[in-house]
């Protein structure tokens, strides 16, 4: 991997070094490591594989790409439970990925406390913002389990890499 300077214009620098300390977190936790929790990990890990890159426009690289197409070539799939007919592209599962982590709308099931990602599942959520004196309401929900979750975000940082010079 060689890495891009943290500056680098699409925030790539921050994805490559996101994704190793994510599997150096991970790498610790496998070797029987207490005292580094790779769930909490995997989801600050978001902020770098995630949310920065859409924020530095890398939506062109993922709009295209249907989801359908990367579940036949074997990337972990989100279960959309609700919005599924508007998202049928990794651009857009993205989008909603960036929106819910962005705002703090995940939480976590299964064995929410675990250190073990095969334990846990995260739910993100997103909808847009309420309308003055309602509450928010999602219109947009997706699920994965922790180790799908640790597939995909290197599936999708190796893909951004790919992508973006």
């Amino acid at each position: 991997m060689n890495l891009k300077g943290r500056n680098h214009p699409k925030g790539i620098g921050i994805a490559q070094r996101t994704r190793k300390n994510l599997e150096y977190i991970k790498s610790q936790v496998d070797s029987g490591n207490e005292d580094v929790h790779v769930v909490t990990q995997l989801v600050n890990s978001l902020l770098g594989l995630i949310v920065v890159p859409q924020e530095r426009e890398l939506a062109g690289c993922t709009q295209k790409l249907k989801l359908q197409e990367l579940k036949e070539k074997g990337w972990p799939e989100w279960v959309i439970t609700k919005g599924k007919a508007k998202t049928q592209t990794l651009g857009g599962l993205i989008y909603h990925i960036r929106n819910a982590t962005a705002h703090g709308r995940f939480i976590f099931s299964g064995q929410p406390d675990s250190p073990n990602l095969s334990e846990v599942t995260l739910t993100v959520k997103d909808g847009p913002p309420p309308k003055e004196g309602k509450p928010w309401k999602a219109t947009w929900r997706a699920s994965i389990g922790g180790e799908a979750l640790y597939g995909f975000c290197m599936l999708f940082s190796a893909h951004i890499e790919e992508t973006v010079e």
